[in-house]
């Protein structure tokens, strides 16, 4: 059981990935939805009961893939910026971006 990993200061995808190719069962209690997606299964709790049980589908797999990469890229970007560096479309190059349009408004609101 593991409870809220994304505050344990480790690779939180690299620990899970572990435990899971050891065939172990893995609970998880989170608040992060994209961690919650790495599941089988997830139960969303609500006023401190089970609220619904959701069964991954396929499509929020791709999803997930998606969101992995964007959150790479923010990940990136605010690394960038805590560096006094300035930022640029050319400086995501490297992160394979795609379908992913940034100008200083969105890289402002995103970062907020």
């Amino acid at each position: 059981m593991i409870d809220e990993i994304e505050n344990a200061g480790i690779d939180r995808l690299a620990a899970l990935k572990g435990l899971t190719l050891q065939d172990k069962i893995v609970v998880l209690v989170t608040h992060d939805p994209m961690l919650a997606l790495l599941a089988d299964r997830r139960v969303v709790m609500k006023n401190g009961g089970m609220f619904r049980l959701h069964t991954t589908t396929p499509e929020e797999r791709l999803l997930l893939q998606k969101l992995e990469q964007i959150n790479k890229e923010i990940t990136f970007l605010r690394d960038q910026l805590r560096k006094g560096c300035t930022v640029s479309e050319d400086c995501l190059q490297g992160l394979e971006v795609k379908d992913w349009q940034l100008n200083n408004d969105s890289i402002a609101e995103t970062l907020l």
